[in-house]
């Protein structure tokens, strides 16, 4: 979603800032309208007591089906409704059901299933309705409210009367929970209901609105009624209607041998070769996104982009409203028909996960400039680094949804959580992200999710656990900043370079923000890359090369949301085991071991007591070690030869380097170099002696 204007939250990326003195750039002029929504949604609550989200009686009903009669007069700047909510208990013996509505409007009539039914006004935005007899278990029952009246102004209003040059336009923006402020609903993301609705406006106007056209009809008095019609389920915050002297414009989308219209709904003014062409790139998006998430979800409706008078653009369901200076922006117009998947077929179930709809669609603007024609990888990386949030501290994740200002955090949830996305695909593959999308929308599709329920679906598609990204990069606040230092190393005979990672961002944010890193040696031949895994404040790794390095770049390709990489001055680490004889899981033959070796990246003392060797049926055995004069290589020798058994050679972290005084990075998984990038763990060298094979004897013929 973005607006400007009175409602103000936009979703197409911030670029960097221009140069002293030059016209601000389209993008600027949307991060002003950002923060100004924000201001404005902050001071809008008005009547509003919080959150609708956190109402205690939502769980006792279900809304199936809503037909929504509208007679709109824009003269007057008002309008008269008859909403008719088709509902399912959820509870024994349901005996109220709550609507919101303005009490800018005035009630002419509530009943119940044809019948006048008592109702209560609770607050300046929500009417009770008693429902005697109550109501049975999984029962339906029918509750109709007749209305009149002029809708709130401001900022927490969800329809404007306006005009563009001398005609008239009406037009509805509903997000997060301003429905109310022009029909009765039940405002729950948790609830979506199939959807029919009129509207009858001033003759010269044309209407557009959510789902299929079912019918247009002239109204005596120079008026037309347009009824709109779906059969996806919808949240009462996509739907909408925008009602002007529309120029429309229509071409044929065809996918999987089914077809749908792609409908252009433009201000005369602005209906030009040049306009139709910037919104006629919703086609080919059609195609990326469909390849990438699966076709359209609503091939059965449409999709329209219409004209309106907020700047930048809501993802109303089948229908995105588009205006301001960003009206034909290419990310603008990816981004709310990217909402089509995430945000309206997926909604997040509750504000606080208002990420799982704008991280979705910022994201998607990179992965339509990654695969559109002509597209690719550094498309998709500069797209990335135009949208990094210049202000990342703060959570994915929204805690306090009472506040709608942090709902529509541009750095937050759009930016940032765009970036989680980033960050996730690298985790997981590009493959196994993919897969995972296409899981979640397959499980929620029609419905909603919440933050934790696309973590088991990742989790479930990827095989691993993923609570360390998710509490770091969803749940935590900030992002990282490196020091990288690094240095050649000569060891066992080869070639490594040691490199010391450190996270050094502030107290407040996340202590440490585990990531695989990508890492790439410049060696003599060409560029060599590596992943490490960092889950430390402090790691010092080692990666072997062909030979000696000649520069060391960190994430190259900005997988990663940093707030900073700055290149620092080398600091010595602990050591690490490079070699072993027998090596890790060897197998060597009765008789032909005189002595271990073990060798280590860095010079080390070693004391009496920091090397143990064990037999699994022998125990434990007497050995010497001695360092040689490098200190780098460690011989151990047995008192006696080894009796074929199965053997651990442990090296206590004891073992301490002599450049830093560090203890031994010791912990081998499989293969060597041994560690995890931080001091302490044991190398536990595991290897078998055997009897040497008995000779084939051969019978002479």
């Amino acid at each position: 979603m973005t607006v400007a204007a009175l409602l103000l939250a936009v979703l197409v990326a911030v670029a960097p800032p221009s140069p002293a003195g030059d016209e601000p750039t389209r993008d600027e002029a949307l991060a002003k309208a950002r923060r100004l929504r924000a201001e404005l949604t902050a001071r809008a609550l008005d009547d509003v007591t919080g959150d609708p989200q956190e109402d205690e009686t939502n769980g006792e009903t279900d809304v199936r089906h809503v037909s929504l009669d509208l007679d709109v007069q824009p003269s007057a700047a008002s309008l008269a409704g008859n909403a008719t909510l088709t509902v399912a208990s959820r509870r024994v013996a349901l005996d109220r059901f709550r609507v919101r509505l303005a009490s800018a409007f005035t009630v002419d009539a509530v009943r119940r299933d044809g019948a006048d039914a008592d109702w209560r006004r609770l607050d300046g935005a929500t009417l009770e309705v008693t429902l005697a007899p109550p109501v049975a278990l999984d029962a339906e029952f029918t509750v109709e409210v007749v209305y009149h009246g002029t809708p709130p102004a401001g900022p927490s209003s969800g329809i404007l009367f306006t005009s563009h040059g001398s005609t008239p336009i009406v037009a509805t923006l509903s997000e997060p929970w301003f429905a109310y402020t022009w029909w009765p609903g039940k405002d729950d993301n948790r609830d979506k209901s199939t959807f029919e609705l009129a509207v009858t406006v001033p003759a010269a106007l044309r209407a557009v609105a959510n789902g299929r056209l079912a019918e247009t009809s002239s109204i005596p008095g120079g008026r037309t009624r347009t009824r709109w019609v779906t059969d996806y389920p919808i949240v009462p915050y996509l739907v909408a209607f925008a009602a002007t002297d529309y120029a429309r414009y229509s071409v044929t989308y065809e996918r999987d041998g089914r077809t749908m219209p792609v409908e252009l709904y433009l201000y005369p003014e602005s209906d030009n070769a040049s306009t139709r062409a910037a919104w006629q790139a919703a086609v080919p998006m059609l195609d990326v996104y469909g390849d990438l998430f699966g076709t359209y979800p609503f091939m059965d409706d449409k999709y329209a982009i219409y004209q309106f008078p907020w700047s930048g653009g809501m993802e109303h369901q089948t229908a995105t409203g588009q205006g301001g200076l960003s009206a034909f922006d290419e990310s603008l117009t990816a981004h709310e028909l990217a909402h089509q998947w995430w945000g309206d077929e997926v909604t997040c179930a509750t504000w606080h996960d208002i990420w799982l709809n704008e991280g979705f669609a910022t994201y998607s603007e990179a992965l339509w400039r990654e695969h559109r024609p002509g597209g690719g990888p550094a498309d998709l990386t500069a797209r990335m680094l135009a949208i990094a949030p210049a202000e990342p501290t703060g959570s994915v994740w929204v805690f306090d949804t009472s506040d709608p200002s942090r709902l529509f955090d541009w750095s937050l949830s759009y930016a940032k959580g765009a970036w989680v996305l980033h960050m996730l695909r690298h985790v997981v593959g590009d493959d196994t992200f993919l897969a995972a999308l296409a899981e979640y929308r397959r499980r929620y599709a029609g419905s909603s999710a919440t933050t934790e329920e696309l973590r088991a679906v990742v989790e479930q598609v990827a095989g691993r656990d993923l609570e360390w990204f998710f509490a770091a990069w969803v749940y935590g606040s900030g992002a990282p900043s490196y020091r990288v230092g690094w240095r050649p190393v000569v060891a066992a005979g080869r070639d490594w370079v040691e490199l010391h990672v450190r996270q050094v961002q502030s107290a407040g944010l996340a202590p440490v923000f585990p990531m695989p890193l990508d890492v790439v040696v410049r060696e003599r031949a060409g560029d060599v890359a590596h992943v490490v895994w960092n889950d430390a404040r402090e790691e010092h790794l080692l990666l072997p090369t062909a030979a000696p390095a000649a520069a060391v770049t960190l994430d190259p390709d900005h997988w990663v949301l940093r707030a900073a990489i700055v290149a620092a001055s080398f600091v010595a680490g602990p050591p690490k085991v490079v070699a072993s004889s027998p090596t890790p899981g060897g197998r060597v033959a009765a008789g032909s071991l005189d002595a271990l070796l073990v060798t280590f990246h860095a010079p080390v003392a070693v004391a009496p007591g920091d090397v143990e060797l064990t037999g699994r049926r022998t125990g434990k055995l007497t050995v010497t070690a001695a360092l040689d004069d490098a200190a780098t290589t460690l011989t151990v020798t047995p008192a006696a030869e080894l009796p074929p058994d199965d053997y651990t050679l442990t090296v206590r972290d004891t073992v301490i380097s002599t450049e830093s005084g560090a203890r031994l990075d010791g912990e081998v998984a499989g293969t060597l170099p041994s560690g995890d990038g931080v001091p302490g763990g044991d190398a536990v060298l595991s290897f078998t002696v055997a009897l040497p094979p008995r000779p084939i004897l051969r019978h002479a013929p």
